[in-house]
């Protein structure tokens, strides 16, 4: 009976601690500079999304070029486009090669799903949800010119970066958080660049090289490289971009960090409680803020203008150059205010 009292004593104590949590606090903007309104209608509903591009429930495609005419077979998404070869996969490891007309340029089935893909000529660079980094000749009946096993992972971070053709090296990003260079004449990889070794959700969640400058992350580090240096930023990270000579990096907690290539901060802007669901950047950088609204900073984070969105975002969100595709609608963001 003892026992008894004492298990119902610490569990009302639970119940008490847990009916106290922190609400959870939203951005509110000091001003609102005016109320955005969408400037179309997309043939149907995003239902995922890549760095590259997204895919709607009809099948069709979203570049960074726009609305593409192509139409994936059901039941597969996007993945990348090369050259108006479109590559695509299914949940349960299923990957097609289609181009514009939807003809089969290329079929595999794998074992496991798979994470990210990279197109170049004949060469097609995958990352399987298993951690393996494959390279195939899609000339050659699908063979595979390089087959490495990294280590196990069990939980990813849905932004999954894709592999990239860099001159003569192919950079394969891994789930367990390193860079694997890969020499593309002998299929042999040539270096590992560790950016982060955390257990779970440690994956790469960007990558993109600007000149001989490779920049990638993870959730919780930056790395630049370049034929000089390596030089990381811890923060937690929500998101990149990369421009001739300074990096932005968007924080989960709603900071902004202005960096030179080399990821020394030069400024850093606070947005209270701002959850960044994607960013656009031309003129002005234009981040998407979850609660419905677009934050619009010039390139050295002095001036700001906050416009209010439609709705909150969420779901699925894919921005192009000057462009919101948000569920079935979109909208073009000027690049001058």
């Amino acid at each position: 009976m003892r026992y008894t009292k004492i298990v119902f004593s610490l569990l009302t104590l639970l119940l008490v601690v847990s009916g106290c949590g922190t609400k959870r606090q939203y951005f509110e903007p000091e001003s609102v500079s005016g109320k955005l309104s969408y400037d179309g209608s997309l043939p149907g509903t995003i239902v995922d999304a890549v760095r590259d591009g997204a895919t709607l429930s009809n099948g069709q495609v979203i570049t960074k070029k726009g609305l593409s005419n192509v139409v994936l077979p059901e039941k597969f998404v996007y993945l990348t486009e090369d050259k108006g070869r479109y590559v695509a996969a299914s949940k349960c490891g299923a990957l097609q090669i289609v181009d514009a007309n939807k003809k089969v340029l290329f079929s595999k089935e794998c074992s496991v799903s798979v994470a990210s893909a990279a197109l170049k000529g004949n060469l097609l660079a995958l990352v399987l949800g298993s951690n393996e980094l494959v390279l195939i000749d899609i000339n050659n009946d699908g063979k595979e010119l390089m087959h490495l096993k990294q280590d196990n992972v069990y939980v990813l971070d849905s932004r999954i970066a894709a592999p990239y053709f860099l001159g003569d090296l192919i950079v394969f990003p891994t789930l367990d958080g390193k860079l694997v260079i890969v020499d593309e004449q002998s299929k042999q990889p040539i270096r590992d660049v560790v950016v982060s070794n955390e257990k779970f959700f440690g994956n790469i969640i960007f990558l993109q090289v600007l000149g001989d400058r490779l920049v990638a992350a993870t959730k919780s580090k930056v790395v630049s490289i370049s034929p000089k240096s390596i030089n990381f930023l811890e923060t937690e990270v929500k998101d990149v971009i990369v421009l001739e000579n300074r990096i932005f990096v968007f924080t989960k907690d709603g900071r902004v960090i202005l960096a030179n290539a080399d990821l020394k901060t030069l400024k850093e802007r606070k947005f209270p409680f701002a959850t960044f669901a994607g960013t656009i950047y031309g003129d002005f950088v234009y981040m998407i803020e979850k609660g419905g609204y677009v934050i619009a900073t010039d390139l050295d984070l002095v001036s700001t203008n906050v416009y209010k969105l439609p709705d909150e975002i969420e779901s699925h969100v894919f921005t192009t150059g000057d462009t919101l595709y948000y569920k079935n609608h979109f909208f073009k963001l000027n690049r001058k205010q």
